[in-house]
């Protein structure tokens, strides 16, 4: 019988023994489930940087936005900055605005004259004096760091002389007699007010209102003594909202606001990803994977913000109409989108009905021609006044024209009426050729129309009125 180690097969029998010696000689187990172990650590960090980073970009937008305006708006950060004003002072702007004047809003109207300013109530109250207007409509929003809202003005305190004070809830102080309180959930926030103008001609009376609104930390406030004037302090712009320093100051913010019922389980995610108000966020301590996930996060948060502000809401007639703009519960993505078109005020204060596309599902041209008619009796229901303005689609911003018009409405001078009482407006870029339409001149390019409507009647806030639809003219 053969010895079977010298038959070919024995030989490759031998040779594959040797070599499975010297592999498992060299077998690191170790070894391989640690790099798998890495791998599973790099993959679980990117992935849960990303799903939680676009949910915290989502919530924390109007938060960061509002950072960065607020710094930008009381810091001189430019020789010739249009808006400015030190924390807890207000900026008035001196003109009707219109396309060159805007400064930082996003979709202003042409109704009334702006005031603003940013606060901080974090070491004591603000007080803020608001003059007698007679019974002018006027209103302040004051805006919270969650993009929320309450309301100074004639729907809300009424028009006589006043004294309010800016407290947060944990305050314990006393306010001078008659100074109302008004509680804040955040320490800082945004003021934005508004004051009826009727055109040109009014505008003198209308800015002398407005400069009699002004505002005082309580340690420096007498009542009727408006407050010495602040020096400004120099600094460099920032836009925080394309960059990791977003969860910087998300991370920041989120460590002075008070906890929201009902987002533990929603903050204990911020926190696995160091975002969260429990952590300390710092991009030089992030791994790889996390800083990949978390600019991914930022790049698409961004884009689904900016889509959020064209997505179809629920509309009528064409028309899209939000009701709970300043209260937004746990939808961020609204929220956010809102912040992201330029905030605004709670629904009975003012409604805002939108529309980009027209009645074929086109998005509004100004290489077209449009027409909004009311059928007699029913022009917008409003306790206050309703107007339409026309913006550029891609910056929310007024355009040019040729006869200065960048609202109309019910206080429009010479509107023509037909004979049936009913209204129709001409919505146009180019001049039309009957001199007695009703001209609203839009943007040359893609653009959205807004209605504003003032102190809005039950019906309109019902739904039992419904606004017109726009509708093609070629």
């Amino acid at each position: 019988m053969k010895n079977p180690l010298r038959t070919k097969t024995g030989w490759a029998l031998l040779l594959l023994l040797l070599l499975a010696g010297i592999f498992l000689a060299n077998f690191n187990p170790a070894g391989l489930i640690s790099s798998q172990q890495k791998k599973n650590d790099a993959l679980i960090a990117e992935q849960m940087a990303y799903h939680i980073g676009v949910l915290a970009y989502l919530y924390g937008y109007p938060i960061v936005d509002m950072h960065k305006q607020m710094h930008n708006e009381t810091h001189r950060i430019a020789p010739a900055q249009e808006v400015y004003a030190p924390v807890n002072r207000l900026y008035r702007y001196p003109e009707i605005v219109g396309p060159d004047n805007a400064g930082n809003l996003r979709a202003p109207n042409n109704d009334t004259l702006y005031y603003s300013g940013w606060f901080d109530i974090s070491e004591e109250p603000l007080i803020i004096h608001t003059p007698d207007t007679g019974g002018r409509y006027y209103t302040i929003a004051v805006t919270n760091l969650y993009s929320e809202v309450i309301h100074i003005g004639r729907r809300t305190t009424g028009t006589a002389e006043a004294y309010f004070a800016l407290v947060t809830p944990d305050w314990q102080g006393t306010l001078p007699p008659a100074v109302q309180k008004i509680e804040v959930e955040s320490e800082q926030g945004w003021l934005l007010g508004r004051m009826l103008v009727e055109g040109a001609g009014d505008f003198d009376a209308a800015m002398t209102l407005v400069n009699e609104i002004w505002t005082a930390g309580l340690r420096e406030f007498t009542p009727g003594q408006r407050p010495p004037a602040l020096s400004p302090v120099e600094a460099e712009y920032i836009d925080p909202l394309d960059s990791l320093a977003f969860f910087q100051v998300l991370n920041s913010k989120l460590k002075t606001l008070p906890a929201r019922p009902g987002e533990q389980a929603l903050m204990a995610q911020f926190d696995a990803i160091n975002v969260g108000p429990g952590s300390d966020f710092d991009v030089a301590q992030l791994s790889e994977a996390g800083r990949r996930g978390l600019e991914r996060a930022i790049a698409d948060g961004r884009k689904i913000v900016d889509a959020a502000t064209q997505r179809t809401i629920p509309n009528y007639n064409g028309w899209m109409i939000s009701r709970d703009i300043g209260r937004y519960g746990f939808d961020y993505m609204h929220r956010a989108s809102v912040a992201r078109g330029g905030y605004g005020n709670l629904p009975e204060e003012s409604l805002y009905p939108a529309m980009v596309f027209d009645d074929k599902g086109n998005l509004l041209d100004g290489a077209r021609r449009y027409t909004l008619h009311f059928e007699a009796g029913q022009l917008p229901p409003v306790n206050g006044f309703w107007s339409l303005a026309a913006y550029r689609l891609n910056d929310l911003q007024l355009e040019e024209n040729p006869i200065g018009r960048y609202s109309i409405g019910d206080r429009t001078g010479e509107l023509h009426y037909n004979e049936d009482g009913s209204l129709t407006l001409q919505l146009q870029h180019d001049l039309p050729e009957d001199p007695r339409a009703n001209w609203m001149p839009v943007p040359a390019g893609y653009f959205m129309l807004v209605m504003r409507l003032y102190e809005p009647s039950a019906a309109a806030l019902s739904n039992d009125y419904l606004l017109p639809r726009v509708m093609l003219a070629d």
